[in-house]
C-alpha cells in the first residue's frame, strides 16, 4: 500500500508542476497578427561588448496601429560561459507607459549589465524599471548573454520576441 500511496504522491506533483508550468509560460506568449496587434523589428544592443556593471543601450521598432503599447519586458533567456549555459530569469518590466500613444517609432532603452540577482520577485505595483537587468551570481561574470525583449499593449496583446546579445569582459 505505501508504494501505491508513494506512486500516487508522485504523480499528482508531477501533474501540479506541469500545470504550473503551463499556466506560466502561457502568460506572454506571442498574440496572433491582425489589426491592432504590436509587432518589433530591428532589435540591436549598443554597445556589443561590456564591461560587468557597465550600461548598454536597446533600441528597436515598433509599430502598433492602436498606438496603447504599455509595456517593454526584457528577459534573460541564457548566460553562457566557460562552456557553461545558465537558465535565464523570467521577463521583466523594464519601461511602462512611454510609448503609449505611438503607432510606430523606435524605442531606445539602457540597461544596466549587472551580476547580482533580484532575490524576490517584484508585485506588480513595484515594477519599475530601475535600470539594472539582473543575472544570476557566478563566481565569474564575463561570457554571453541572450536577451529577448517584448512589448504588451493595454489589451494585453503581446508582440513577437526578438532577441540580441552581448559580450561580457
Amino acid at each position: 500500500m505505501k508504494v501505491h500511496a508513494r506512486t500516487g504522491v508522485a504523480i499528482w506533483g508531477c501533474v501540479i508542476a506541469v500545470g504550473l508550468c503551463v499556466g506560466c509560460s502561457s502568460k506572454f506568449k506571442p498574440s496572433p497578427s491582425g489589426p491592432g496587434v504590436p509587432r518589433i523589428s530591428n532589435l540591436r544592443i549598443e554597445p556589443r561588448e561590456v564591461e560587468r556593471g557597465e550600461q548598454a543601450t536597446l533600441r528597436f521598432d515598433f509599430r502598433d496601429t492602436d498606438g496603447d503599447i504599455v509595456d517593454v519586458y526584457l528577459g534573460l533567456k541564457r548566460k553562457v560561459q566557460d562552456f557553461t549555459i545558465s537558465k535565464g530569469l523570467r521577463p521583466e518590466v523594464i519601461s511602462r507607459g512611454r510609448y503609449l500613444g505611438q503607432s510606430e517609432g523606435t524605442a531606445e532603452e539602457t540597461i544596466t549589465v549587472s551580476g547580482e540577482r533580484r532575490l524576490t520577485p517584484l508585485t506588480v505595483e513595484k515594477r519599475e524599471y530601475t535600470g539594472q537587468v539582473e543575472p544570476a551570481r557566478s563566481p565569474s561574470e564575463h561570457g554571453t548573454r541572450l536577451y529577448e525583449v517584448f512589448v504588451v499593449d493595454e489589451k494585453g496583446q503581446v508582440s513577437n520576441r526578438l532577441e540580441a546579445q552581448v559580450t561580457v569582459r
